[in-house]
């Protein structure tokens, strides 16, 4: 570490974008003595303007807003952590304009002293050994130049040893593809950083026969920032991890990990931030602390864990706070991740009791947005000399005012610790004294008292964030940059060795894992028992007997099969514009489904997945409907959580969530509680059943502790997924083999259009993608009629749905359709719901109820209007020999009725508003002679019988399809299949956005 001693001296000039030289910012080299009682090391910090808008008001600090752009920020290094010791610039010199040259003279024309270029700079981390800076910056806007064509947030390293800034990716093609941000140095030398490159997601829309583009969050608010790493040249670029929101703040912890801040937002209603691990080839992503602690700071208000980093004891501190800071920081806690999985959950097994979260700062560090009385820290960096002592970057608590003890309120009226209008002097005003106005240029920054922080006119300060050496063991920090008005110092980190983390290799294909699922680019997942459901048993035998087939027949499992569901990545509406009604009537999300395997007797299930895509799986009954494992037959919930694998990689889970608030651990190796499922109890087969080759001979048995799913795997390799839902009854022990598929509900004996183009062969790239209008629709107008086989035009039977259900007959006449909710399945555009058919309109949102009125004519539903109790009749004009009639008052005062324009002295017309004759009415009668109502729509409706939660929610389509329902037979199996499978996924639309108008 000799050259971080040797503090910048003499360095030379290299003024170009991808070198740069940074000492003609500097102003010399460091020349003052080593202070025995001053810290000696060096520095790094980030300085910059407190962040304001067009009209002088603070900015919020937002996490989420990951791109936001604050110009005016510098990099900026000490060679000791102290107040006297120099500030160096370490970046303008990366944007500092070419100089002009004086016409006249010849000479450069010197910038003004005050110049600074407006960048922004943020994330700083360091490299273990303390002798390179990593972070992110983002050039001057270009004046003028659209959103699109304004510089993007680059990866930048500044070296000590070499003096030398530059940009990690040199060329300026590759560096504007994305937004790269979160920066920090791997073991070996490479760089994680979060990007919306998507470099891997872009390729698999490729294989989808998708344009490349960078997906969105599942907000659509912005395009998914995840986790990238490349070569410390910048080439190699790769992304790691597959989230349908952000992954953000990456850090690698001492035993080789990636800790990160994960994003879970699924169908835009999870919108949790919790703290995640992975490898850091983006293996084995796991949940690792605080998916049900999100409400853990002041007064049970959000906390979010920024910016996490190991501590020496192996505790990660993180800056915990709102998402959206006012005061731009939190309070700095301690995290015990090795014990605890949420706040009061501790790893099963440990007995550890919490909470797992410690404030590192004894004063009241306040989060909840109301006034802090200790202030706030916006960063913290540990300093490795085993004092525990920390670099952070706080700034106290302030109250604007006059002087001390006199604030001010927000009219710049002077008022006192009690809230009462004071003079300049602090005394009280009388009652009726005009208060004592002060000019802005006037008001000053006060530390807050209790008293002043109950006022409910008082105005707090905007933050001064220094740097401070603080000990937590004594609760003391000392200064290293002193705080400026309107400027704040953060992200200060000591620049110093540190031990290399553990390095974990990226696993090679042929070596660390087979070569075919690379060559497949597949991954495995192995579920213990979808029984097991946060450690209990919930199958309906229980484990054992469930198990094996002479207790429990396959046709009383309630849980057969898995269905594999694929996220599908939205666009900006610069890249495909579609109306969100393609999302139908459950919005928001469209899925791909990528196949179907069998779960096996024990309620475990070990198959492959497609690598690097995003995925989920739902329980499936014998008939492929989403149902409970418990043997209830209720609707089962969804899997709302996405999991990616990486090529070759093997994850295995107990079971399953009991619900998405349950805070019991769930997937995080060696924190769940233990599995249910026990295995196979001895190497011998399990109990009255046995697994057999194509001849009929017995396997080998199991080993003991191998799963169903393990054993199958092991002697023919993991279950590989269908888009057919198929079952050979493997477990069935009658010795016959090959076995004939005992339920195969085939995309093969459709006539209309399969949703997919893998009927017989799957692959990663397979998908099955149902929109309505294609795949739906057609199954309502196949002809399914039956006809005589001697006589060919003799009508036997005409099951064909829209012969019933439509709005006309066969003659072309006006009907009701068919059925007690008066179901319409005709193509035609919904009156009531023009976004779309009629048969999606009904099906899934209801209709109102039709009649036929006295035309033949269909209208909706209708009923005779009262008002007051009193029915209402429909009138017509009187007319008399064929002279229409109007109203008049006769001499003794009554109404009478006359022609237009009567020339009778003794009849006075009755106008209207407009002064128009008012026209004689009397009941309209009907051929009968009966008066004819007057009729209003009921506005009645008919029920939806579909709905978005599911197949098993939409029993009432389905239940006439069952054996001995009034249309049994109608719909074959895999008909019906693909109808339960499209619901099951939420009944949209349009499953691809590139197909909806």
């Amino acid at each position: 570490m000799k050259h971080i001693r040797r503090y910048l001296a003499g360095l030379s000039l290299l003024a170009a974008l991808s070198g740069c030289d940074v000492s003609n910012n500097g102003g010399g080299s460091d020349t003052q003595a080593p202070d025995p009682v001053v810290v000696d090391f060096p520095i790094a910090y980030i300085e910059r303007p407190l962040p304001r808008d067009e009209d002088g008001e603070l900015i919020a600090s937002n996490i989420m807003d990951v791109t936001a752009f604050n110009p005016g920020a510098r990099l900026m290094f000490k060679a000791r952590a102290s107040v006297p010791a120099e500030k160096i610039v370490l970046t303008d010199i990366a944007f500092m304009p070419a100089a002009e040259t004086d016409p006249e003279t010849g000479e450069n024309i010197p910038l003004p002293e005050d110049f600074r270029p407006q960048y922004d700079v943020k994330d700083l981390s360091v490299s273990p050994d303390g002798s390179k800076l990593l972070f992110a910056m983002r050039a001057p806007e270009i004046e003028n130049a659209d959103e699109e064509d304004q510089p993007t947030w680059n990866i930048w390293e500044y070296d000590l040893e070499t003096e030398m800034l530059r940009r990690i990716i040199t060329s300026d093609i590759v560096a504007e593809e994305g937004q790269d941000i979160n920066p920090a140095f791997l073991a070996d030398g490479r760089i994680i950083f979060s990007s919306n490159r998507q470099r891997r997601s872009r390729a698999v829309l490729l294989d989808e026969n998708k344009p490349q583009f960078a997906a969105l969050t599942e907000d659509g608010e912005s395009e998914a920032f995840v986790l990238h790493v490349m070569e410390d040249d910048g080439t190699g670029i790769k992304q790691i991890t597959f989230n349908q929101s952000h992954d953000l703040y990456p850090t690698q912890l001492s035993d080789g990990r990636i800790m990160f801040l994960r994003w879970d937002n699924y169908r835009d209603s999870k919108d949790h931030l919790s703290l995640y691990t992975a490898n850091p080839n983006g293996s084995n992503v796991t949940l690792e602390y605080g998916f049900h602690s999100q409400m853990t700071g002041t007064n049970d208000s959000e906390g979010v864990f920024v910016k996490p980093r190991e501590l020496d004891d192996g505790r990660v501190q993180v800056t915990l706070r709102p998402r959206e800071s006012a005061r731009l920081g939190g309070s700095m806690v301690a995290i015990d991740t090795a014990e605890f999985t949420e706040y009061n959950v501790a790893v099963s097994g440990t007995g550890a009791s919490g909470p797992a979260q410690t404030s590192l700062v004894g004063a009241e560090i306040v989060t909840d947005g109301s006034p802090s009385p200790a202030g706030y820290y916006n960063s913290a960096y540990p300093i490795d000399d085993g004092t525990g002592r920390m670099l952070v970057s706080w700034s106290p608590c302030q109250l604007n005012g006059y002087k001390l003890g006199i604030y001010i309120d927000e009219n710049l009226q002077l008022i006192g610790e009690n809230g009462q209008f004071v003079d300049e002097d602090g005394e009280d005003l009388g009652q009726n004294a005009t208060p004592i106005t002060i000019d802005s240029d006037e008001v000053g920054n006060f530390p807050c008292t209790a008293a002043a922080l109950e006022l409910d006119n008082i105005v707090l300060a905007p933050p001064v964030y220094g740097l401070w050496i603080f000990d937590p063991t004594t609760q003391t920090q000392a200064p290293v940059v002193l705080s400026e008005l309107g400027t704040m110092n953060t992200e200060a980190l000591v620049m110093q060795p540190r031990a290399l983390p553990n390095y974990i290799p990226d696993p090679i294909p042929g070596i660390d894992f087979d070569q075919k699922l690379a060559d497949e680019n597949v991954g495995i997942v192995h579920i213990r028992s979808v029984y097991d459901v946060d450690g209990i048993d919930i199958s309906p035998n229980g484990i054992l007997a469930t198990a094996d087939p002479l207790q429990t027949p396959e046709s009383e499992r309630p849980a057969r099969f898995l269905r594999i569901l694929k996220a599908v990545s939205m666009a900006d509406d610069d890249v495909v514009d579609f109306d969100n009604s393609a999302f139908g009537r459950s919005g928001g999300q469209m899925k791909d489904i990528l196949g179907y395997v069998p779960i096996e007797p024990d309620g475990s299930a070990m198959f492959k997945v497609p690598a690097d895509v995003a995925f989920t799986f739902s329980i499936l009954d014998a008939r492929g409907r989403r149902v409970t494992a418990d043997g209830t037959s209720a609707l089962g919930p969804r899997h709302e959580y996405w999991m990616a694998l990486r090529a070759g990689e093997v994850r295995q889970c107990n079971g399953c969530h009991a619900n998405g608030e349950s805070p019991t651990p769930h997937g995080r190796f060696g924190a769940e509680p233990p599995s249910i499922n026990p295995g196979a109890l001895a190497s011998a087969p399990f109990p009255n059943t046995q697994l057999r080759d194509e001849f009929g001979t017995p396997h080998e048995p199991p080993q003991v502790g191998e799963t169903m799913a393990e054993y199958y795997a092991r002697l023919n390799g993991p279950r590989q997924p269908n888009m057919n839902i198929v079952d050979y009854s493997d477990w069935t022990e009658d010795g016959t083999r090959p076995r004939t598929a005992t339920i195969d509900l085939n995309y093969s004996d459709l006539e209309t259009a399969a949703p997919t183009d893998c009927i017989t062969d799957w692959s990663s790239l397979c998908r099955t993608v149902i929109n309505y209008l294609e795949h739906i629709q057609p199954l309502w107008d196949k002809d399914r009629r039956f006809f005589d086989p001697v006589e060919e035009d003799l009508l036997v039977a005409d099951f064909t749905c829209t012969s019933c259900h439509n709005t006309v007959d066969a003659n072309g006449a006006a009907m009701i359709p068919a059925g007690n909710r008066q179901l319409n399945l005709n193509a035609n555009q919904s009156a009531e719901r023009d976004d779309y058919v009629n048969s999606y309109a009904q099906l899934l949102f209801g209709s109102l109820i039709q009649e036929i009125d006295e035309n033949g004519n269909l209208r909706n539903q209708t009923e005779q209007l009262v008002i007051d109790g009193e029915p209402q009749f429909q009138t017509v004009q009187l007319t008399i020999d064929d002279v229409p009639q109007y109203v008049y008052i006769d001499a003794n005062g009554q109404p009478v009725a006359g022609p237009i324009n009567s020339t009778d002295p003794n009849l006075i017309p009755v106008l209207d508003n407009n002064g128009n004759q008012v026209p004689a009415l009397v009941l309209e009668v009907d051929s009968e002679g009966n008066p004819v109502p007057i009729l209003v729509e009921t506005g009645n409706r008919n029920g939806a019988i579909m709905s978005p939660n599911g197949a098993l929610g939409s029993n009432q389509f389905f239940a006439p399809f069952l054996p001995g329902g009034s249309h049994e037979g109608y719909l074959d199996g895999a008909e019906l299949k693909l109808i339960a499978e499209w619901l099951d996924i939420g009944g949209q639309y349009y499953n691809n956005p590139f197909d909806a108008p």
